[in-house]
């Protein structure tokens, strides 16, 4: 969707507006709904694979900053016997899951010329017991949205990842960040061929329980507030 959030929940309001205009719904519970519509339709097509022909949902953080942790106090066990542990200093936004895990689609150097894998604990650890093992950087996340990378130490990378807060998104990056922006001036992240059908479900949703709603005993409020 090429719109910020806030005008998105306007685009709501003003149909649901032609109703009945004395009943208050805030900006921010509409977008609730939005996401939670969007959300459900994208964590399907990231089952079935479909998604990673849309780049343009993904959002760049282009750097991450990581530090190095105390291996023993490593709170993932499987790496305690690692030589270095990295970990970034932030948790990643919230993501979207699959049954792939965690909607990530790549991982690199801050220059991006060295992508860093994906591996899974039970992954790691099987590998390392094989003769010949080749310590090559891998990434993994936690759940708490921890960015692991492991027998590698790099103090900065970049990814690239599939979350509906924006502003999660730049808060995580060591770039500079307009505290005082709404996340209101966000852009309402999602699938150009979705936006119509999260548009029509939002408003089915929310009229479902409309008329459960009393209304507004001040009918001069403004409904457009926040």
């Amino acid at each position: 969707m090429k719109m910020t959030e806030r005008k998105f929940a306007e685009s709501i309001l003003a149909s649901l507006n032609q109703l009945d205009r004395d009943r208050y719904l805030s900006k921010r519970y509409i977008i609730s709904i939005g996401k939670d519509i969007m959300k459900a339709l994208l964590v399907q097509k990231l089952g079935d694979r479909t998604l990673y022909r849309e780049s343009n949902l993904y959002s760049n953080i282009e750097c991450i900053e990581l530090e190095e942790i105390d291996v023993v106090k490593c709170p993932i066990v499987e790496f305690r016997t690692c030589n270095v542990v990295m970990r970034s200093k932030k948790p990643l936004p919230e993501l979207l899951y699959s049954k792939y895990g965690p909607a990530i689609r790549m991982v690199t150097n801050i220059d991006t010329s060295e992508e860093i894998g994906r591996i899974s604990l039970k992954d790691y650890v099987r590998n390392k017991k094989r003769q010949g093992y080749r310590k090559t950087p891998k990434y993994y996340t936690d759940s708490r949205g921890y960015l692991y990378i492991v027998d590698f130490e790099i103090e900065l990378v970049s990814a690239e990842v599939l979350t509906l807060n924006s502003k999660q998104a730049e808060e995580c990056g060591c770039g500079d960040f307009d505290e005082c922006k709404s996340s209101l001036d966000y852009e309402m992240i999602g699938s150009h061929k979705l936006e119509m059908v999260v548009v029509q479900e939002t408003l089915n949703r929310i009229l479902g329980t409309y008329l459960q709603i009393p209304s507004d005993e001040n009918p001069d409020k403004n409904r457009n507030s926040m």
